[in-house]
């Protein structure tokens, strides 16, 4: 008996003191105060910079986390910011497609913030996956991503990457391609870029026409750093019955680099004219076009239109506007002409153009660089009218004849050449600053 007693006395402590602790958390009376306790959740930003050679404007970022998903639109300088869903985590994986040329970028997150999208993340995340990362966006696991991309993992593949592309450039001032804050060049202000930007400038140029997609098959197919080959190199690469790219025996198929040039760079026009620009390009050997492989735009909305023989009618509005040519065969190859449409009567079309819109010198060289101009009838010039200037700081140097003398420190520079007498004309050039491959 006294020990049933005992029990009872204990469930009836028990019970006051769940009574007492009900009253204190508002679960007493119906007169108390409620207080709700919610979760304390930290949502997940990501936030960077898209570019591929210039600013990837007005595309669409998405980002697939661990437990949610989330979207954002690219600025005109390429920047980009996305707030996750609630309860999403870590790692994510971000795709973004470049509006110029189709091709998709991708970068893996697995500390959230600053992350940028350019060709050194896709061929980061391709080293770290060891695969393809459109199929890897298209369906993540995320315990693999999270296995991968380890900070040791990391170093050793951006190690790979430096070294494939050490016989064309340098990426050793670039200490992370994931995270280093980037600022790209836009059409509006092609020299606007830094030092990274101007990095991606040269890869674009370095690996043209279908040497990008050898790099990242084999970044996703060689096992070790021992089997990464270096682009640039004398001789070409195939792909051998393994399936991985190997160096050929002998010279490549195309020792020259593709390219195009839009002329003329620069040209003024009175509203409604018309005009017909050019596109220099080269050919592979061997290889018949039906018609020359080039795709003519507008970039402004309200700038007029062009044939697809390149043909352009002015708009009525005075402005300044861009004509761009695109290669049809090497997309990710463009070449832009400054229009400016001035409503002042002109006697003649004045125009500026250049041979080529990138210039490849060794450090320390000189070179003279050379335009073309149209001149009014009746002028005398003593001189063409043109000025010169290095754009970069720490670029080399330009005399006002057109003399340039590269720096000492490889890398991508930009030279600006305008007309003195119509100062509204000018174009940029594109100097590539290397050693030739051994």
């Amino acid at each position: 008996m006294k020990q049933l007693y005992h029990h009872r006395s204990l469930h009836l402590l028990t019970a006051c003191l769940l009574a007492a602790l009900l009253a204190a958390c508002g679960g007493g009376g119906s007169g108390d105060p409620v207080v709700t306790v919610s979760p304390q959740t930290t949502s997940l930003n990501l936030h960077g910079t898209a570019a591929a050679g210039l600013a990837i404007a007005g595309a669409t970022v998405n980002a697939k986390c661990r437990n949610g998903t989330g979207t954002g639109k690219t600025g005109s300088d390429g920047t980009f910011d996305i707030t996750m869903t609630a309860g999403s985590s870590l790692p994510c994986v971000l795709e973004v497609s470049n509006t110029i040329d189709s091709k998709t970028l991708h970068a893996i997150s697995v500390n959230g913030g600053v992350i940028n999208l350019t060709s050194l993340t896709e061929m980061l995340s391709t080293r770290l996956m060891r695969a393809s990362m459109k199929t890897v966006f298209a369906n993540p696991d995320f315990d693999a991503i999270a296995k991968a991309v380890t900070a040791d993992n990391i170093k050793t593949a951006q190690a790979d990457i430096s070294k494939a592309l050490s016989g064309m450039l340098d990426t050793s001032p670039l200490g992370d391609f994931y995270s280093t804050p980037l600022k790209a060049a836009t059409v509006s202000n092609p020299t606007s870029g830094d030092a990274q930007d101007r990095l991606l400038d040269s890869i674009r140029a370095s690996l043209y026409g279908s040497m990008y997609d050898t790099m990242l098959s084999m970044l996703a197919k060689t096992k070790t750093s021992a089997d990464i080959l270096v682009f640039g190199q004398p001789g070409c690469l195939y792909y051998g019955d393994s399936g991985l790219p190997q160096p050929c025996a002998g010279p490549g198929i195309w020792t020259t680099s593709p390219y195009i040039v839009a002329a003329p760079a620069a040209v003024m026009l009175p509203p409604n004219a018309k005009y017909g620009f050019t596109a220099n390009i080269n050919y592979p050997p061997n290889v018949d076009y039906f018609r020359q492989p080039v795709r003519w735009s507008v970039q402004e909305a309200d700038a007029g239109s062009i044939s697809i023989n390149g043909e352009y009618t002015a708009p009525a509005k005075p402005g300044i506007y861009h004509v761009i040519a695109q290669r049809e065969d090497y997309p990710a190859l463009t070449s832009g002409s400054l229009v400016v449409i001035d409503a002042q009567k002109l006697d003649f079309v004045p125009t500026l153009g250049v041979e080529n819109n990138t210039v490849r010198v060794m450090p320390g060289e000189s070179v003279g660089l050379k335009v073309q101009t149209s001149y009014s009838p009746t002028a005398l010039t003593i001189r063409q009218p043109v000025s010169w200037s290095v754009v970069e700081s720490d670029g080399g140097s330009i005399t006002q004849q057109g003399n340039y003398t590269a720096p000492a420190r490889i890398g991508t520079y930009h030279v600006r050449v305008q007309r003195d007498d119509f100062p509204s004309l000018f174009t940029v050039l594109n100097i590539l600053v290397n050693y030739p491959p051994d």
